[in-house]
């Protein structure tokens, strides 16, 4: 029993699953008519029908039948097979040959695909021929406007093109043929020819305008500018050569006809009317006299920057040598007093001998000059070569002679600085002693000895011959701190002293009352005797501030209602 119950139910299924997979493929056949019909209402005819407004002859008919033609074929043949095609294909699936229905199928698709394209291919060139008679339309206007107007300029202005007229007056009326040929093509239905006309017409007549705008700035370039520039040149050469100037290393005579042969190059391309072959050469032959021209002017300039350097170099020549002379004498007269460095030594020796070799240059480049075979240029370097060397060794001397200078300077300054400090030794001396100090600290007495051995020590420098100065000022120099060291101490010894002595004195009020006090302030005397005034009053001071805090305050505001 459940076995027949198993078989119905498989078989239920396999009849639902059948009627299932009929129906999906019964709306792809659905699917395959709508595609067929779409393709069948597309309206061709109509669209072919708009060329009957064109001139229905030649390629024009030729095409329409081909059009009308195909479409009848796609029509009559092609949709036909496929509505064969699609019964059979619902036979199938209402007999449940799914897999035959699926080939049928396929082999509609691809017939449909193939019609599809013939007709797309029939609409696209139904779409070129209309379109190109409208564009043909609209540029043959713009072809016939530029046409009649490069006419009438060349009739206008024919002088300004020059010997080229004649090849620009055969290439404007070539195209007058070529506007007739259109007006036949298109009479004949030949549009698509006429397209390809009208393409060519645009590109030349493009070219015709091109030429007439380039064609007269061009032509006075070449016909005239060149060979004008050349000849000013060439005379501008000969002119400059017969007042003397060198210009066989510029290479204007080997140039020359090369220049002449490509401006005649470029007077034939014009002629040709190859306007950028043409223009190409003008521009290297005018790049070419421009350089040629500036050279001269080089040259002239050159001369007149020679002429005007000479006498002068010649004098700062002499001038500079003597100067050396008497460097030299000097630097011989100041080392028998003073050490000099090898460098101050050397150095009129060294402008000797590069004076020397600037002398031979200066009278070889005068001789050239007067030759008259070397370039101005060349010439006007090399002098200011010499005179840029002269102006360094002038430097050079004068640096070297206020150094020798220097020397005598620095040895008045160490001189005078010594007689200040030893002034200034005995100034201190003298008030030390006048404050009749119990004793003076032996610290005080050992400065006062190192002061005057470093001022003893440049007072023999200064007797030997020769002087070396740069030690000497090294010892003035530790003199001078010193001094000021030394006057700076002894200063504060003094004000150290007096300090001490005045605490000592306000403190005795204390001293009998108190017993602290009076030890400290023994001690502070006994270091007072001593000559240790710094510690007498540290020791004085600390004592007092035990019983009095701000005594010194106190000490150093009666000092100053005092004074």
């Amino acid at each position: 029993m459940e076995y027949i119950i198993g078989s119905v139910l498989f078989a239920l299924i396999l009849i639902g699953t059948a009627f299932f997979w009929r129906k999906k493929q019964y709306k792809e056949v659905d699917v395959l008519e709508e595609q067929k019909l779409d393709i069948q209402h597309r309206p061709v005819l109509e669209e072919m029908t708009k060329v009957k407004q064109l001139n229905m002859n030649g390629q024009t008919e030729e095409l329409f039948e081909k059009w009308r033609d195909s479409w009848t074929y796609i029509v009559d043949e092609k949709l036909a097979e496929v509505d064969s095609l699609l019964f059979d294909a619902e036979e199938h699936i209402d007999k449940f040959r799914f897999n035959k229905s699926k080939k049928v199928r396929e082999a509609i698709e691809e017939e449909l695909k193939i019609a599809e394209e013939q007709m797309n291919v029939i609409l696209q060139e139904l779409e070129d021929l209309m379109g190109s008679d409208e564009k043909n339309r609209e540029e043959m206007e713009y072809i016939q406007q530029v046409f009649k107007e490069s006419r009438s300029r060349l009739m206008a202005e024919r002088h300004s093109f020059g010997k080229s007229a004649e090849a620009l007056e055969r290439k404007i009326y070539a195209v007058e043929p070529k506007l007739d040929e259109y007006q036949s093509l298109t009479g004949e239905g030949n549009y698509l020819q006429a397209r390809e006309l009208v393409l060519a017409l645009v590109q030349e007549i493009n070219d015709i305008q091109s030429i007439i705008e380039r064609l007269p700035s061009l032509n006075d370039e070449v016909q005239y500018s060149l060979p004008s520039q050349r000849s000013e040149l060439k005379d501008g050469f000969n002119e400059m050569s017969d007042k003397g100037f060198p210009l066989s290393h510029l290479g204007f005579e080997k140039a020359d006809p090369e220049l002449e042969s490509q401006i005649g190059l470029a007077q034939k391309h014009l002629l040709r009317l190859e306007l950028d072959e043409a223009d190409d050469i003008r521009q290297s032959v005018q790049d070419t006299l421009d350089q040629f021209y500036d050279q001269l002017e080089d040259e002239l300039e050159a001369r007149s920057k020679l002429n005007e350097k000479l006498a002068p170099l010649s004098e700062k020549l002499k001038e500079t040598v003597k100067r050396n002379e008497e460097l030299t004498r000097e630097v011989d007269y100041v080392r028998q007093g003073y050490q000099l460095d090898q460098t101050n030594l050397d150095l009129p020796k060294d402008h000797e001998k590069q004076l020397e070799r600037i002398t031979r240059e200066f009278h070889l480049m005068t001789d050239r000059r007067k030759e008259g075979e070397t370039a101005f240029t060349i010439l006007a370097v090399e002098a200011e070569k010499l005179e840029t060397e002269l102006a360094e060794i002038e430097e050079q001397q004068k640096n070297s002679s206020s150094q020798l200078q220097k020397l005598r300077s620095d040895e008045i300054t160490v001189r005078e600085l010594q007689d200040k400090c030893f002034k200034k030794l005995k100034e201190l001396v003298k008030l030390v002693s006048q404050k009749n100090l119990p004793k003076i600290p032996d610290y005080w007495h050992m400065e006062l000895k190192e002061v005057n051995n470093q001022l003893e020590q440049i007072d023999r420098l200064l007797t030997e011959r020769p002087m070396n100065m740069k030690l000497i000022s090294q010892h003035s120099s530790s003199a001078e701190r010193m001094t000021e060291a030394f006057e700076e101490n002894t200063s504060d010894m003094m004000n150290a002293a007096e300090s001490a002595e005045r605490v000592i004195q306000y403190g005795n009020r204390y001293r009998s009352k108190n017993e602290v006090v009076f030890i400290g302030l023994n001690e502070a005397e006994m270091l007072f005797r001593r000559g240790q005034y710094q510690e007498a009053l540290e020791q004085a001071a600390e004592t007092i501030e035990k019983v009095e805090p701000g005594v010194l305050k106190k000490i150093d505001d009666l000092k100053e209602q005092h004074v």
